[in-house]
């Protein structure tokens, strides 16, 4: 069973109907979430709940703020979790690489300390999706090859994976923001995610689609402390809390 494409399809077809009902002024990530829980459900036949606790980065949150926490989660029995889900709408002004990438990292955390599937959700109005899988955010620099290193595959057969030990020079600033606050917090060397299921698989420019990955934590992959990584570690080698 290919939970991805179950989840693009209860996504893509929920907001296909709710646009043939004149409720499109109402469309944003949190009305989503109907269809996500679900399809979660119907999948998992466990208990779903939305805003729930990172267990690996909330309890390494220190100092004033929220917590970090994922947009679902599949609990079979706590602390026993069966899947995470992480999602994002994408408007006309597109998406920031490094709100993509954070959701990335932290659902490799989950898939790999509690072995529970994890996936990352786009949705949008089709012409927004597009402007934004050409926009520099998403392609990134050129190599010298003349290819882009893109945060996540659209087509293909092959896994994408997206360096973190060695990450391109045009995005080595922002994963530096992202786990430089986590000195003590083991991250993979690389992101690992599947090639995109997408609903509708074609559709008018003015209508709405639903891409999902998922990723994965390999075993045997390797993994780091930011406090040891040349790049991350903090100079006075102090921890310090981040945002969520």
């Amino acid at each position: 069973m290919n939970h991805a494409r179950i989840l693009a399809q209860a996504a893509g077809a929920w907001l296909q109907y709710e646009f043939a009902c004149h409720r499109s002024k109402l469309f944003s990530e949190r009305y989503m979430s109907s269809p996500i829980a679900s399809a979660l459900h119907a999948i998992y036949k466990e208990e779903v709940h939305s805003e729930f606790l990172h267990p690996v980065l909330a309890p390494a949150k220190t100092g004033p703020g929220r917590r970090p926490e994922v947009d679902f989660a599949v609990v079979h029995r706590y602390p026993d979790l069966r899947c995470v889900l992480e999602a994002k709408w994408v408007g006309p002004t597109g998406l920031a690489a490094e709100e993509v990438l954070w959701d990335l990292l932290r659902l490799e955390l989950i898939a790999h300390h509690s072995k529970a599937n994890a996936f990352f959700l786009l949705g949008g109005r089709r012409k927004h999706l597009e402007r934004f899988f050409h926009s520099k955010a998403f392609l990134g620099a050129r190599t010298k090859a003349g290819k882009y290193r893109r945060l996540l595959k659209l087509h293909g057969r092959r896994n994408a994976r997206i360096r973190v030990d060695s990450p391109a020079t045009d995005r080595r600033e922002l994963f530096q923001r992202l786990l430089t606050p986590y000195q003590d917090v083991s991250f993979s060397s690389r992101i690992t995610a599947s090639v995109a299921q997408r609903y509708p698989l074609d559709t008018p420019m003015f209508q709405y689609q639903v891409y999902v990955w998922q990723i994965f934590a390999p075993p045997g992959t390797s993994r780091f402390l930011p406090r040891n990584h040349v790049l991350y570690k903090l100079q006075d080698a102090v921890s310090i809390g981040a945002g969520a």
